[in-house]
């Protein structure tokens, strides 16, 4: 079944108008209203609220080929801005590191300064070490398994 029948029919169910419905919600009335026409479609957390609403399951949806391509589509979305964090985090890392390491070369400081940063550097390290690895493991995870897997990190994580 359509989302949009689906929409349309539990607003009706419950008896209210589209402008209760989004009051209650705290959507807009034009939304719902493009929502229950089909022109598009809601986001993953809105569909999910409004289900709650109407008390209806998500799986009476799954006929709509063209509302799961969307989902999709934001899954896959909040999967890379999920990999881009941990891109961030790593490049900041690294960068810190090598700060630190230059300035040890190029600066003479005394003994227990030069332990304390070295101390720092190898904490740092293992940090970089342990987030790379999860980063790897997060990119890979749809992969596992699968003899075909790209050797580096595809394009769509903003990496090459």
């Amino acid at each position: 079944m359509k989302l949009s029948e689906v929409l349309v029919s539990e607003r009706h169910k419950v008896g209210k108008t589209q402008q209760n419905v989004a009051g209650d919600l705290f959507l807009t009335r034009q939304s719902l209203s493009n929502w229950e026409n089909g022109k598009n479609f809601p986001n993953i957390p809105t569909l999910i609220k409004l289900s709650n609403y109407y008390v209806f399951s998500l799986d009476t949806i799954k006929g709509d080929e063209y509302l799961m391509k969307q989902v999709k589509k934001d899954y896959e979305l909040i999967n890379l801005k999920k990999a881009k964090k941990y891109s961030l985090t790593l490049t900041v890392l690294l960068v810190v590191i090598i700060l630190m390491a230059i300035s040890m070369s190029i600066f003479r400081f005394g003994i227990p300064v030069t332990k304390f940063l070295t101390i720092i550097l190898l904490i740092l390290s293992s940090v970089l070490i342990l987030l790379s690895y999860k980063f790897l493991k997060f990119v890979y995870k749809n992969y596992k398994g699968n003899k075909n897997a790209p050797l580096w990190v595809p394009k769509a994580f903003g990496m090459i």
